[in-house]
């Protein structure tokens, strides 16, 4: 795996190693570190928060224990109080002995003036007798209560329960507990009820939302009204026994903590009481994300900066070490024409100073054996250009003119216009071959000639035989040397359209290509085997050839574009065997009046 990795590193250019080294080196590690810390930031105030809230949960906590403890001592009180076993058990004959009786016992009213704590207490007697607001009958209705129940049930135990108030319907967190007389015969259940302002006062000023819960499953307090009585959600039954603990929720939607406490009130065996507190991690983390935030863009912005930077100094670097590579493909192709220095001093100007200098060297040797090689080309240029001239001058071009003249008169006058055309046409090539010389001509004039040809042809081959040219007028006027296109034209006849069945065409077409102007001969000709496509190819390269040899205008049409041109243009022959052929000139793409490469 490490080899692989090794392997493909060295695969890459030296800037994108420049760049892997930076992003894996510096950039990268940056931005874990810079998130790293960010988070941690993160996890330092969300415990900050949590610990806050912790001691604000032991403070309402001990302001709840403080109430709870109140209430049972006023419970306790009352239960042994014995002017009320006596006012209850003593028989009254009239309504009016009741009240009196009532008014006599002043404790609960006392009890609701002297503790804020207590919102109020009723007595729910067994025995029938007249209701006032703190002594109440308790009837089957009230005797079907839970609550009720519970009291019964616990025997003089405190209970505290969340229930409904006997006049107002309003619910309350109370404190109950049965109580009995001297010979231990049932009395009644005592009900004190929680003051609402009291709980309210527990939770006022704290920072985030907090409930009182009794038991896990009832909520006795609520900053939202709203809440009171409902089941508390965010208390799991999994957490129940503990008496503190922290907790993860989700409420209407977003993940909050739950710090919650749990404590039993005194004399209470089985009821607790939970202070919850309930903190938005949203909210906690708004100030430290938009720390993490800003320290974000920091890091981000310095390494773009950095980035850029670097990108700079990579650009600078590749393009130095690209100046010296194609230098060095300059060198390789021959071309010695080098810049003369480069910028800087470091060891890459050193190693171009010195490819320089091999450059120069070999340069000059090259030159000696070059002035050789001219004196050697001169001779085989005369022999190149003896042999166009005896392709040039088969025919006497004066004779064969003044002969077509006159014939084509003759069939002017006896109204053959056929044959008249025919001879025109090729009078036109004699007139085209007496003006032709050495130097170059237009494009157009090359094109003319091969069109009166292919004319000719066609009134040969009839309609079996068809041809288009396609010249854009921009190489109209291109100057080329003359019988380039000619000669390739009528090879194409010869050897591919002649011994063809059925029709033929030809189409000759102008083109440039990247530096090149091509001149394509098309046709559907019998085509040449693979055999004989190498050999056509390799007859072209040759120096010297036969004068017998049947495709020597191919030869020479490809030895004068070398000659004139250099090696990079010629004549290139594809084919296929009953498909046709495909015969491209190559020339440059700019040539002044001479004919010369620009």
């Amino acid at each position: 795996m490490i080899r692989w990795i090794v392997d493909g590193f060295h695969q890459l250019k030296v800037k994108h190693k420049l760049l892997g080294i930076y992003l894996i080196v510096t950039a990268i590690p940056v931005l874990f570190v810079g998130a790293y810390v960010n988070y941690g930031m993160r996890d330092v105030v969300l415990n900050h928060t949590l610990s806050e809230a912790e001691s604000n949960v032991d403070k309402l906590e001990m302001r709840m224990q403080s109430i709870c403890n109140r209430m049972t001592n006023i419970s306790d009180q009352i239960y042994l109080n014995r002017d009320l076993k006596e006012l209850l058990a003593r028989d009254y004959d009239t309504a009016l002995e009741v009240y009196n009786a009532y008014h006599q016992y002043p404790v609960f009213s006392d009890y609701l003036n002297y503790y804020d704590e207590i919102a109020n207490i009723r007595f729910f007697m067994t025995k029938e007798m007249i209701t006032d607001s703190h002594f109440i009958h308790a009837d089957r209705a009230v005797r079907n209560k839970n609550w009720y129940q519970e009291a019964m049930a616990k025997k003089g135990k405190i209970s505290w329960v969340y229930m409904q108030d006997y006049w107002t319907n309003e619910h309350y967190l109370a404190l109950t507990r049965a109580v009995y007389g001297q010979s231990k015969q049932l009395m009644g259940v005592l009900a004190i009820y929680v003051s609402p302002e009291k709980l309210r006062a527990v939770t006022e000023g704290e920072p985030y939302r907090s409930f009182i819960t009794l038991d896990d499953r009832t909520i006795v307090h609520s900053q939202e009204e709203t809440r009171m009585g409902e089941t508390p959600q965010f208390l799991t039954r999994e957490t129940e026994g503990y008496d503190q603990y922290i907790t993860d929720h989700q409420l209407n939607g977003k993940d909050v903590k739950v710090r919650v406490h749990s404590f039993q009130p005194e004399q209470s065996l089985d009821n607790d009481i939970q202070i919850a507190t309930i903190i938005p991690i949203e909210d906690v983390m708004r100030d430290s994300n938009q720390i993490f935030s800003r320290g974000f863009f920091v890091i981000t912005g310095a390494l773009s900066l950095s980035l850029v930077f670097f990108v700079f100094f990579i650009k600078s670097f590749h393009h130095r070490i690209e100046q010296l590579r194609q230098s060095m493909v300059q060198v390789a192709q021959g071309d010695f024409h080098m810049k003369k220095n480069m910028k800087g001093r470091d060891e890459i100007s050193q190693v171009y100073q010195d490819l320089l200098t091999t450059s120069e060297s070999l340069q000059k040797m090259i030159e000696e054996v070059y002035i050789h090689q001219i004196k050697e080309e001169k001779w085989k240029r005369k022999q190149k250009e003896m042999d166009f001239k005896m392709l040039a001058s088969q025919i006497n071009p004066h004779f064969l003119y003044n002969t077509l003249e006159m014939i084509r008169m003759k069939a002017i006058l006896q109204q053959d216009r056929e044959v008249a055309d025919i001879v025109k046409r090729l009078s036109k090539m004699m007139r085209s071959a007496l003006e032709r010389t050495d130097r170059p001509i237009p494009l157009q004039q090359e094109i003319a000639l091969i069109q009166n040809y292919l004319e000719i042809q066609k009134l040969r081959f009839g309609d079996t035989f068809h041809y288009s040219i396609e010249v854009d007028d921009a190489y109209q006027n291109y100057a080329l040397y003359p019988l380039l296109i000619q000669p390739i034209v009528e090879n194409a006849i010869i050897h591919g359209l002649e011994e063809k069945e059925g029709e033929g065409f030809i189409k000759i077409k102008v083109v440039e290509e990247s530096d090149h102007l091509v001149i394509a001969v098309i046709d559907n000709g019998i085509g040449l085997s693979r055999s004989q496509l190498a050999q056509v190819k390799n007859q072209l390269h040759k120096d010297y050839h036969q004068s017998n040899d049947q495709r020597i205008g191919l030869h020479n049409v490809h030895q004068r574009i070398q000659l004139t041109y250099g090696n990079r243009f010629g004549l290139k022959v594809d084919s296929i065997q009953g498909v046709g052929t495909v015969m491209r000139l190559y020339l440059p793409a700019s040539v002044d009046r001479r004919g010369k490469s620009c």
